[in-house]
C-alpha cells in the first residue's frame, strides 16, 4: 500500500519571502524578512503544506558570494522562522549562472522535481509562489497551481504578464495575500 502524497507550498526566496536587492542578497547582514512572512507560512503549515524553497542564487556562480554564506543566509531564515514555530522543510538553490544552461536554475524544473521526489508531493495539488515570470514557468511545467507576488524588485505590469507564455494562476500583493487566498481555495475545496 502506497502513502498519500505530500502536498507543498514551493516558494521562491529573495522578493518573496525576503526584500530582493539588484545587487543580489550575499551575506546574512543583507538579509531581511518581509515582516508578514511568518504569518504567511503560519496559515501553510496549518494547511498542512510542506514549505519548501527553490531558489536561484547565481551570485555564487558570479562570484559574488560563496555556497557558505548563501547557506548562512538560509540558516537565518529557518532560525528566525523557527523562533515563530514555523518549519522549512527543505531548501534547494541553483548556484549557477544562467549561462551554464542547467536543470536545477528556474526556469528549468531539476530542483522541483527532485524535492517533488525526495519528499513524495503530489505537485497537482501544489502550489508555486514566486515573484518573476521564471517561478511562473517552473510551477506550471511541474503542473503546480502558481501564485505571483509583486513584491519584488523588478515585478512585472499586469500588462506584461498578458504576453507570458505560462501566466500565472493567481496574482497576490505579497506573500501573506497569497497565503490567505491558499486558505480560501482550501476552503472551498474541502466543502
Amino acid at each position: 500500500m502506497t502513502s498519500p502524497k505530500n502536498r507543498a507550498v514551493f516558494l521562491d526566496r529573495d522578493g518573496t519571502l525576503n526584500e530582493d536587492s539588484v545587487d543580489y542578497i550575499k551575506s546574512s547582514s543583507e538579509f531581511r524578512l518581509f515582516e508578514f512572512t511568518p504569518s504567511a507560512l503560519r496559515i501553510f503549515q496549518r494547511l498542512g503544506f510542506l514549505i519548501i524553497i527553490i531558489s536561484n542564487q547565481s551570485a555564487i556562480g558570479r562570484g559574488l558570494t560563496t555556497q557558505r554564506a548563501v547557506d548562512e543566509i538560509n540558516d537565518v531564515l529557518k532560525s528566525t522562522l523557527q523562533e515563530s514555530n514555523i518549519s522549512i522543510t527543505d531548501i534547494y538553490y541553483c548556484p549557477h549562472k544562467p549561462e551554464d544552461k542547467c536543470d536545477c536554475r528556474k526556469p528549468g524544473t531539476g530542483n522541483l522535481e527532485r524535492a517533488i521526489a525526495e519528499h513524495n508531493i503530489d505537485a497537482a495539488g501544489s502550489y508555486f509562489i514566486g515573484d518573476s515570470q521564471k517561478d511562473i514557468q517552473t510551477g506550471a511545467a511541474a503542473g503546480c497551481k502558481s501564485i505571483l507576488v509583486k513584491t519584488g524588485i523588478n515585478s512585472p505590469l499586469f500588462r506584461a504578464i498578458q504576453n507570458w507564455d505560462r501566466r500565472p494562476d493567481f496574482v497576490a500583493e505579497n506573500i501573506l495575500e497569497a497565503a490567505q487566498l491558499v486558505e480560501c481555495l482550501e476552503r472551498s475545496r474541502n466543502k
